[in-house]
């Protein structure tokens, strides 16, 4: 029994990461070689500086999150889950105030920040974190 939790719970983390993997993946590849559609579409107009950042950011986080997901570690998987969820916070958080601040544009990738980063990995992985912690001691 404890080993089906156990599975259950590194595929619970296995497919939020994967949602997390190809939200930095897309990001990492518009902001390293597109970087104008972030000037184009945000209200923060051209850092092509910090977009290469900002995307070099992002691989650092996807090659973790690959190589915890390749060793099934949930102890690893946890902590990357938990690191994403407080990024989707504070980016998507980021993301409401310019998108409020640009007079509600929803032409802005502010309001595709706020549903992907803030909505979907934000509130799907406070869920996943707070159903994890629920589990009794010794069955994860």
């Amino acid at each position: 029994m404890t080993e089906n939790r156990h599975e259950k719970s590194v595929r619970a983390y296995k497919l939020y990461l994967l949602f997390i993997l190809a939200a930095c993946g897309s990001a990492c590849i518009w902001q390293l070689f597109a970087p104008q559609i972030g000037e184009q579409y945000s209200i923060w107009g051209s850092a092509v500086g910090w977009q290469r950042e900002i995307a070099l950011w992002n691989a650092a986080l996807i090659v973790a999150i690959v190589l915890s997901m390749k060793k099934k570690n949930i102890a690893a998987l946890r902590i990357l889950t938990i690191q994403a969820v407080i990024l989707c916070w504070l980016l998507g958080i980021n993301h409401l105030v310019a998108f409020v601040c640009s007079g509600f544009s929803f032409y802005s990738l502010h309001f595709l920040g706020i549903f992907e980063v803030m909505l979907c990995g934000g509130i799907w992985g406070t869920v996943l974190i707070l159903n994890q912690s629920a589990t009794p001691p010794g069955s994860s």
